[in-house]
């Protein structure tokens, strides 16, 4: 007689695709004050297999931004700002059929009752049938049998209100090591709803451009921070001081970019 081993994996996904499953846009961001109604609606289309009828469902949970920048799911918290219950999605559950695809229609109602800034959900959308996959094991009379299921999530945004989107350089420093340079910044977030920023790193030498490198981009939380780490190979560079030159380049509530910068001496040995 075989034993079986039952193992359930859930894939969670934010990028646009995974497996059969496409879903457009990959993120949505809305502006409540640009609605003249106590409701607001966008749409998302998704995409099954070229090849079979796939059936899936929609819901929604609420999620954290952490300090890498990355998505935490809050499943079974909430918050003030958490829309999950002001959303309303039609349909709920449906079949996408070969080479077709399905919009889920999504208003948020209830503009007027949320809090004055950033508000979020994650909208799942959940295939309904998880596929099953038998595994050798490599021991007698043991099969695993594998159990997949995929959901990808969209990220829904909402500013509402007076919103504030500030930005600072808390901290700055720059570790030598081997002809490495380690640029290590905390980036503080101010204001009531996220900012998306980007990060350039340049060496200079007076008004000269010695070396320059695109760094990381990405998002900081509301009244959060962001733990930067970028390396920067000096190999290449003469020996000699230097100024080292951090920009980090963002977009404030006014749609207006600013740039916050940070320079500090870097003395280059050569071989290290």
């Amino acid at each position: 007689m075989k034993k079986f081993l039952s193992i359930l994996i859930a894939l969670f996904m934010t990028s646009e695709a995974f497996a059969s499953i496409t879903v457009m846009p990959t993120r949505i961001e809305l502006n409540a004050n640009k609605s003249r109604t106590n409701y607001i609606s966008t749409a998302v289309e998704v995409k099954g297999d070229k090849e079979e009828i796939m059936r899936f469902r929609a819901y929604t949970g609420y999620f954290k931004i952490d300090e890498k920048g990355e998505l935490v799911m809050m499943d079974g918290q909430t918050a003030p700002n958490d829309l999950s219950k002001k959303i309303r999605f039609v349909p709920s559950e449906f079949n996408v059929f070969p080479r077709k695809s399905q919009k889920v229609r999504i208003n948020i109602v209830g503009l007027n009752s949320l809090p004055d800034g950033e508000n979020r959900t994650v909208l799942y959308i959940e295939d309904v049938n998880p596929k099953e996959m038998n595994l050798d094991t490599g021991r007698k009379g043991i099969n695993a049998q594998l159990i997949v299921k995929t959901r990808i999530g969209v990220p829904i945004y909402l500013d509402k209100g007076k919103t504030t989107k500030k930005c600072e350089i808390g901290e700055f420093e720059l570790v030598q090591e081997k002809g490495k340079c380690l640029v290590k910044a905390k980036l503080l977030s101010q204001g009531n709803s996220k900012i998306r920023f980007n990060s350039n790193i340049q060496i200079v030498n007076g008004k000269k451009l010695v070396k320059e490198q695109h760094g990381t981009e990405g998002v900081v939380a509301d009244n959060s921070s962001r733990i930067i780490s970028e390396q920067i190979d000096t190999t290449d560079i003469e020996a000699g001081e230097y100024t080292l030159r951090y920009v980090v380049t963002y977009t404030d509530e006014n749609g207006k970019k600013q740039n916050l910068k940070e320079e500090k001496t870097i003395n280059i040995k050569g071989e290290m």
